[in-house]
């Protein structure tokens, strides 16, 4: 269900939006394997939902290993991310080179975030309430 003051995209212009979880999703430098449990980049789930509520398709698409399934769900589900797909095992690499790519920072930026990871007041896509009233920043 969209908020109000959010209209969906035409059907023609629907994305398929990969989405990294670690680094990316998850907030701060630390790999998947350790004790303490990953923190949300609160900006970036935001931002994701909002591209989910506009109608693109969105696959999380991690490096993780299959094993680490039930725990990579068990996260966008606690966070609140809204997602169609996932996808495992991409592939280990120091350095991806891809012509659609971007950095989270990117996305964020570009989309009224300030990139430090905090979903502020008056900050994104849409306010927080979700009442589709305008924010500080001039966005629905």
């Amino acid at each position: 269900m969209m908020p109000d003051g959010e209209e969906p995209f035409a059907a023609d212009e629907q994305q398929r939006i990969a989405v990294d979880f670690d680094k990316t999703l998850t907030k701060g430098e630390e790999e998947y394997i350790t004790e303490e449990p990953e923190k949300p980049n609160e900006e970036m789930v935001e931002w994701v939902n909002y591209q989910y509520r506009q109608g693109h398709t969105i696959i999380v698409w991690t490096a993780r290993p299959w094993e680490a399934a039930q725990e990579t769900v068990a996260r966008l589900t606690e966070w609140g991310v809204d997602w169609h797909g996932l996808r495992m095992e991409k592939g280990h690499a120091d350095v991806y080179v891809d012509d659609k790519g971007s950095t989270p920072t990117e996305q964020l930026l570009d989309h009224g975030f300030d990139g430090d990871g905090e979903l502020d007041d008056g900050e994104g896509l849409v306010d927080k309430e979700k009442d589709g009233d305008f924010d500080e920043a001039g966005n629905t």
